[in-house]
This record gives structure tokens, sequence and C-alpha cells, in this order.
């Protein structure tokens, strides 16, 4: 009998890489599976677990998932390569867990897409070992490293035999590198920053970017006509030089303002700039790319209108500021200790429900 929502359900002991205490699938259809995840992790190495349970009860299915992976200690301690299917039949809920080593080669997207497109569907046709099975098919595919040219990826499709093989194409898991840094989230900060700044400022540049707006939408437009990568390029190079004039524009105008007020302010602001582009280009080895953005933003912000006083003008009422403070809350995370006998969850995967 299954365990009633308010309470906290155990965790199964694991007999074998597929445990069903549901009754949903068949005698061979347990069977098939075990034998083609057994296969795999023979073949390949990761750890993939399939486990269908009534209920989580009081647990939401992130937390006894977890729970799960850590008590069966699925992969090796070393390479932490385990994964989880778990469904949950009378919440309508299903996971897929996925441990730290596996998380480039199966990204929380990927595992998403595979609930998704491959278990979802199914679920709702109570089609459930399809599902699963599906689900499996796409997860081996995923590292295995192949996929097939034209196919999503994560999608479980045939993969060819004979001479037809060569169609068949590695693929690479996701590189960190394409990630945005730090430095490239600051840089887009700064250009926002600076754009709002303007156009807060001056009606003209509130104009200007209107007019841009208005002149983007119609290169997009223009692409039905012209071909989408012609107008990307055209794009990029008009929002590049447009961008670049009304940076260089403030620029100059601030350090106008700033050489009448007062020359010794120039300078001191003049020096700022040149101690930040001079630390810029030593932490980055004379990279000419960072010193550049470093020269230019430093500058800008410097010399920005409205940092210091005008020349010969007075304010007629008492110039106020205001701060504002935002507070985030933190979500506690549970961790979890590894034994050498197995690896551990991160709290990688996605979840679903039909």
């Amino acid at each position: 009998m299954a365990q009633p929502r308010s309470q906290n359900v155990a965790v199964p002991e694991r007999g074998s890489l597929v445990t069903d205490l549901t009754d949903t699938l068949t005698a061979a259809q347990r069977a098939t599976l075990e034998g083609k995840l057994t296969d795999f992790e023979a073949r390949q190495g990761p750890q993939l677990a399939v486990l269908l349970v009534p209920t989580t009860g009081s647990d939401s299915i992130e937390q006894y998932a977890t729970r799960v992976f850590d008590r069966w200690k699925l992969g090796s301690a070393e390479a932490d390569d385990g994964l989880l299917l778990l469904v949950a039949l009378k919440d309508r809920r299903m996971r897929i867990e996925v441990g730290q080593g596996l998380e480039g080669r199966v990204p929380d997207i990927a595992a998403g897409r595979i609930i998704d497109q491959k278990m979802t569907p199914r679920f709702r046709q109570q089609d459930y070992a399809g599902g699963i099975d599906a689900a499996v098919d796409a997860l081996m595919e995923r590292l295995d490293n192949r996929t097939v040219p034209g196919s999503l990826p994560g999608d479980a499709m045939p993969l060819p035999l004979g001479d037809d093989a060569s169609t068949v194409v590695e693929s690479t898991p996701p590189e960190e590198g394409s990630r945005i840094t730090l430095f490239g989230w600051t840089l887009l900060a700064g250009l926002i920053g600076a754009v709002a700044a303007a156009c807060v400022r001056w009606r003209g540049a509130r104009l200007f970017t209107l007019g841009l707006a208005v002149v983007v939408a119609l290169l997009i437009l223009a692409a039905r006509f012209f071909g989408l990568n012609q107008l990307l390029i055209g794009l990029a190079a008009l929002l590049g030089i447009s961008f670049a004039l009304l940076l260089v524009g403030v620029t100059l105008y601030g350090m106008r303002r700033a050489w009448n007020d007062s020359l010794a302010g120039f300078c001191f602001r003049l020096a700022v700039v040149a101690g930040i582009t001079g630390y810029t280009a030593y932490e980055t080895d004379g990279e000419p790319i960072p010193i550049a953005l470093a020269a230019g933003f430093s500058l800008l912000f410097a010399f920005m209108p409205g940092t210091h006083r005008g020349d010969g003008e007075s304010d007629d009422g008492d110039s106020s500021s205001s701060s504002s403070s935002s507070s985030s809350g933190s979500s506690g995370s549970s961790g979890s200790s590894s034994s050498s006998s197995g690896g551990s969850s991160s709290g990688g995967g996605a979840s679903g429900s039909w």
C-alpha cells in the first residue's frame, strides 16, 4: 500500500538497476531494460538506474531523488558518473537526477528536453514502459557522444549499422568556455548602464535610441527579403558603429566639461583612467582588446556629464541622492557526503510532470 503524501517514504534497497515498486513494468520489460542498463555500464562506465515508486510522500521529487542517489551510491566515487531516472506514479512526477561528473554531458536543459519529448507524451497515453525506455535510450545516446545529423541533442534515434554507419558523427559535450564569464557580464552591464544613463540625461539620446530601435525593426523585417545571414552581419555592424559613436561623443563632451570646470579635477580623472588601464594591461599580459575596453569605459564613467560641476552653471535647488537596496533570499541546499563505494548527486538534473 502506498504511503500518504504526509509521511516520509523510505528509500528502498537496490537489488538491480531497475526497481519497480508499482508493478507497472512487466517481468519481460524489466528484464529487457535491466539488460540494456547492465550492458551500457559495462561498455561505457556510467551507471544508470531506474526507480518507480507510488509516491515520494512528504518529500518533493527533487528531495527524494537526492536521498535515493546518496543511498544507492550510483556511479563511481572518483568519476561521480551516476544517473537516476525516478518516476512517482501517483504523484504524476518524474525526474532525471544527474551525478556531478556527468553534468557536462547531460546538462539540466538536456535532461528537461528528454523528459518533455520522450517521457511526457508517452506517459499521458499511459505508455510508462515506452516513456522510460525512450528516456533511457536518449540518455545513453548522449553518454555515448553520438548523434545523427539533423537531430536534436538528446533525441533517441536508432543508430545506423553496416554501410550506413558513416552517417553517424561524434558530438562533443557542451564546452564550459561557451558560458558568459564574469568579465562578459560586467561588460554587458556597463553597456546597458551607459545607454540608460545617456537616455535619462539627454532628450537627443532618447530620440537616437528610439530611432535605432526602429532601424533594427526594419532590418529584421528585411531579413525575409535578403536572408538572415546578411541581415545579422549588417545589424551587428550598424549597432557596433552607432554605439561606438555614441560613447565617443558622450566621452568627449564630458572631457570638455571637466576641462572647463577644473584643470586639477581633469588631471585627477585622467590619472584614474590611466591607472585602471595600466592595471588591466598588467593583468591581461598586454592583450589589446581588454585594454581598449578598460580604457574606453573608464574614460566614459570618469568624464560622464553630471559627475562634475558645469562651467558657470548654478543649480536653483538642492540636489538629492537616493539609494536603493535589494535583498535576496537564500535557499538552503542539502549537501551529502559520498563514500568510496559510489558517487553522489550535486542537485543537477530536471523534473517534470504529466
